[in-house]
């Protein structure tokens, strides 16, 4: 991508102020370090299929433009850099984001230059005050053994009335790693274990980005191939999610009806492509391997088998008493909340955003496959459902589109390059995960990959839950939190 390079802060705040005007949504706000002196800021913006990416070359003294004026949710971004690189944005109250129980001088991105403080702040968790006001706190290990988390409620009795949570705990140095291994392939397997259950989009947006730069084409056959991964990602996941909010309400039959329904597409998942979760089925040249008649075949006949079973049960847990009355009206985001914290998936979509990174997907364009679009009514736990539901049916149906393209297709497998030699420049992808929007950028020098970033949806989406649980008693937390779906583990980068 060719950006636009700013010399003068002005610039580009001018240029962001009419980028907002123009309905542009914020991709990300982040920085890497030039040299002992200096640091370049990337803001990426994208509308549509339209994406724009800002460069401005600052002092590692100098302080960052105040990007959260114009796009609110910048603030999330400018408090990673101040956490990471000791970098304050101008006229703002910085906190530590990620590493609020790390030490205070630790800035582990800040390699080469000298950070700009010696100390940071705390992240300042919130005080209320009143006579019968409790704070309950939930830390540090989660029931489910995930990695941990910290929530931190303040009740009146059982009513929510504020929620502080802290996912960041660790350092993983994913990022770091991909600027020190030199290794193209080991650098792909490592890209899908930075979130386990989303292996095929993560890899698929790191393999957008090096084909780009050693100018490999991939065939229509692969480019089918991967839409076909996405989508049996997305649905185990979906899947997966319709369960957890089942076990949530305690609704039994529900809960072992989709995880039943998710099994059958695992064990397809292992038969067709020898991974249950798919990892390793995507590769720098395309796919690890196309399907055979006889194996479009098995795929065809597990949606046809399992497409009934998985209409009654969404019938049983959107209708029935037990299930409405728990999931209406709990857990609401409001379109306007949601819009100007950058929302994406199914959060923007139940909250009447129509938000979908395959609309302007290439694989999709190119291909010619449609994608529907469901929306909710205002963002609760039911319209999360539903739209998770509609997407189910969404996802089968690409597929099927797919497998019919597909089996007019001759084989054409793109060969493995003998060497991969990328090309110096500066690169971006996305990809539409189960989670939403996934994007990673690198900047390749002397054929090296010199920086990297990832952004899972789940850094803005993370937010909402303080908003989700407002009025909502305790009980109800799980249920916000699973509808939302989001990520733990990708925190700790």
């Amino acid at each position: 991508m060719k950006p636009i390079i700013c010399t003068l802060e002005s610039e580009l705040l001018t240029h962001l102020t009419d980028d907002k005007q123009q309905e542009y949504r914020l991709l990300g706000v982040f920085m890497r370090e030039i040299d002992a002196k200096d640091d370049e800021l990337f803001v990426v913006v994208q509308k549509d299929a339209d994406k724009k990416m800002y460069t401005l070359k600052q002092s590692n003294q100098e302080a960052l433009p105040k990007i959260s004026d114009i796009y609110y949710e910048a603030f999330m971004y400018q408090n990673e850099i101040y956490d990471f690189y000791g970098k304050p944005t101008k006229d703002t109250e910085n906190y530590t984001l990620r590493l609020h129980l790390s030490p205070d001088n630790y800035f582990p991105k800040r390699k080469l230059g000298k950070p700009m403080i010696a100390h940071k702040t705390p992240y300042q968790f919130t005080k209320m005050e009143g006579e019968w006001l409790t704070e309950v706190q939930v830390w540090p290990i989660h029931a489910w053994v995930i990695p941990p988390g910290h929530f931190r409620f303040t009740v009146d009795g059982e009513d929510v009335l504020n929620l502080d949570n802290q996912m960041w705990r660790k350092h993983r140095g994913v990022e770091s790693y991909f600027m020190q291994e030199k290794n193209s392939e080991k650098l792909f397997e490592a890209v899908q274990e930075i979130a386990w259950d989303s292996a095929v989009a993560y890899a698929t947006t790191f393999a957008r980005m090096l084909e780009e730069s050693a100018d490999i084409h991939i065939t229509d056959e692969s480019k089918l191939t991967r839409i076909i991964l996405l989508e049996l990602e997305r649905i185990y996941n979906h899947l997966w999610t319709m369960w957890a909010l089942g076990n949530d309400v305690g609704q039994a039959f529900i809960l072992n009806g989709f995880l039943a329904v998710r099994e059958q597409f695992l064990e397809v998942n292992h038969t067709l492509f020898g991974s249950r979760t798919l990892k390793n089925t995507i590769t720098l040249w395309g796919v690890s391997k196309t399907l055979s008649k006889h194996e479009q075949k098995i795929l065809t006949d597990l949606l046809k088998k399992v497409s009934d079973r998985v209409h009654n049960l969404t019938n049983l847990a959107t209708e029935g008493h037990g299930n409405y009355d728990r999931f209406k009206d709990t857990g609401i985001v409001s379109a306007q909340t949601a819009n100007t914290h950058g929302a994406l998936w199914v959060t923007a979509r139940a909250s009447t955003l129509a938000i979908d990174e395959r609309l302007s997907d290439a694989y999709y364009h190119d291909m010619n496959i449609p994608v529907e679009i469901s929306l909710g009514e205002q963002g609760d736990a039911l319209d999360r459902f539903v739209v998770r539901a509609k997407e189910y049916v969404t996802s089968v149906n690409i597929i099927r589109a797919c497998l019919h393209k597909l089996s007019h297709l001759s084989s054409s497998q793109s060969k493995a390059p003998s060497k991969i030699s990328l090309k110096d420049w500066i690169y971006l992808a996305t990809t539409e995960g189960h989670r939403g929007q996934i994007f990673q950028m690198i900047v390749v020098e002397k054929w090296e990959i010199i920086y990297f970033k990832a952004k899972d949806p789940s850094f803005v989406n993370r937010n909402l839950i303080d908003y989700a649980v407002l009025n909502n008693i305790i009980a109800d937390f799980p249920i916000c939190n699973k509808s939302l779906d989001l990520s733990y583990s990708w925190f700790d980068m």
